[in-house]
């Protein structure tokens, strides 16, 4: 087992040393000059130390510290009532903010829920998207396929379409003129 860091010795230590320097020896000045320990463990000691009865001095006549001690009490009493209000205070602030915190904590909690949803239907309509996209890019390249093809074939027509026009504007060439020749032969038959 360690030993207390804020033994009842080292509070009594600290008080002397913080009133030797004209301090007030709050629970929070005792923690500060010791280095450490609890403020429950601490107001303990100091309620101990101010509960014990002080050493008689010769300075002070017996009638005076009897005057003294009920007052001292009543200051250390409300000090306790003070620092006890003071402290239950902090407690139901830092309840109330842990509150807070735990509920916007649950708040971004939904948020990131929802937004992780968000994502993933995203995601699944991109996949989507990216399908019908390459399914459109396939199609197209099978349409310019097909039109390069056509255009291929309607080219051969055209050119085989030209030859048999050649031809045939050649034969009606040749026969135009044997009907021209007979024509003339015939003309000059009958003269």
């Amino acid at each position: 087992m360690s030993a207390e860091i804020a033994s009842l010795e080292k509070v009594r230590a600290a008080v002397a040393q913080l009133h030797l320097n004209n301090q007030r020896a709050t629970a929070d000045a005792v923690i500060a000059a010791i280095g450490g320990g609890s403020k429950p463990t601490v107001l303990r000691h100091l309620k101990t130390l101010r509960e014990e009865l002080p050493q008689v001095t010769e300075d002070l006549p017996a009638g005076v510290l009897d005057l003294v001690r009920p007052i001292v009490a009543q200051i250390f009493a409300e000090g306790s009532k003070a620092e006890a209000a003071r402290t239950r205070d902090q407690i139901e602030r830092l309840h109330r903010m842990l509150g807070d915190l735990e509920a916007e904590l649950e708040t971004l909690g939904s948020v990131n829920a929802a937004l992780d949803d968000q994502v993933i239907d995203l995601g699944k309509e991109l996949e989507r998207s990216s399908k019908a996209l390459s399914s459109a890019e396939a199609l197209i390249m099978s349409k310019n396929r097909k039109i390069e093809k056509l255009a291929a074939q309607l080219s051969e027509k055209e050119m085989a379409a030209q030859r048999q026009l050649a031809a045939a504007m050649k034969g009606f060439d040749e026969r135009l003129t044997t009907l021209a020749k007979q024509l003339a032969t015939a003309s000059e038959d009958t003269k």
